[in-house]
């Protein structure tokens, strides 16, 4: 009995104390509870200030996107475009004098001038020239104008060509090459190295320099292209022309009329030249010839 006694009460003393330890473990849970709800509160939270303040950046960022790009287009557009402009035109007047006169007149009065000419014919047959000029571009569509009034528009051809990137890619690859041809001169003051880097050193300066003089001619070509357009002027005398009225029917064909029997007049000097040209032979075969034949006439009827 002595024995039972003891042992429920060390079965007793147990239980108590792991009764104990229970309700310290359910004390500290309850206790970390209100920590962690701080903790899982606060997480939403940061992450809508993140969120906010990623939306407000990036929302600076396009808007300053923006403002570069429009920057950007407005500074394009404030450049100056370079075009080259060239024409031909045709006509055909009375007097070739006289017309000829009237546009070198209409050249210089719109500040260009001759850069060619070339005139074909002889006294007392029609005349026709041809003559490259230059008119500055602000008063190329003017002078096209004007000068399609001296004669009879026979044609009128137009072109153009946009050189604007080339010119500025020009000048900027100018620019970027004089900066290195800067700094290779100023290494080549301050060099003490060996003479094979010297000499090094003066190739590279002259091939920059070469490169340099190459662009600038180029650039100089489209600066002076670009602001003079080209203007080629073909014109054609016509003995007995009158500058056309409005016409009809009837003059249409009297005109192609006029034309034909212009033409059978040329076939007709043309055949006359040509008879002109092969009598002298006629005559000497004639003369040469028809002995000769009645000698070998003879001899072939010998027996």
């Amino acid at each position: 009995m002595v024995l039972n006694t003891s042992s429920s009460k060390m079965l007793g003393a147990i239980l108590m104390g792991l009764l104990a330890l229970a309700g310290c473990g359910s004390q500290m849970s309850s206790g970390s509870d209100p920590s962690s709800e701080s903790l899982s509160a606060s997480a939403p939270a940061s992450a809508a200030d993140s969120a906010a303040t990623s939306l407000q950046k990036s929302g600076k960022n396009v808007s300053e996107s923006t403002t570069s790009t429009s920057s950007l287009i407005e500074s394009a557009s404030a450049v100056p475009r370079k075009i080259i402009y060239n024409a031909t035109v045709t006509l055909i007047a009375e007097s070739f004098a006289t017309t000829q006169r009237e546009l070198i007149t209409l050249v210089k009065s719109n500040g260009g001038y001759v850069a060619e000419t070339n005139v074909d014919g002889t006294p007392g047959t029609p005349r026709k020239g041809t003559w490259k000029v230059r008119i500055p571009a602000s008063r190329f569509e003017t002078f096209l104008g004007a000068v399609s009034k001296l004669g009879e528009l026979q044609s009128t051809e137009t072109d153009s060509q946009d050189v604007t990137a080339e010119f500025y890619d020009l000048q900027a690859r100018i620019s970027n090459k004089q900066v290195e041809e800067k700094r290779l001169i100023q290494h080549l003051q301050r060099s003490t190295a060996k003479l094979s880097d010297i000499l090094q050193v003066e190739r590279e300066l002259s091939r920059v320099r070469g490169e340099i003089e190459e662009m600038q001619g180029r650039l100089r070509l489209l600066a002076n292209m670009t602001s003079l357009s080209t203007v080629t002027v073909s014109l054609q005398e016509v003995k007995g022309y009158v500058p056309p009225k409005p016409t009809g029917f009837g003059s249409e064909v009297g005109r192609t009329l006029e034309a034909s029997l212009d033409g059978m007049k040329q076939v007709g000097k043309a055949l006359v030249l040509v008879f002109v040209g092969i009598f002298p032979w006629v005559i000497a075969f004639v003369i040469v010839g028809v002995p000769v034949w009645l000698v070998l006439k003879r001899f072939a009827n010998k027996p």
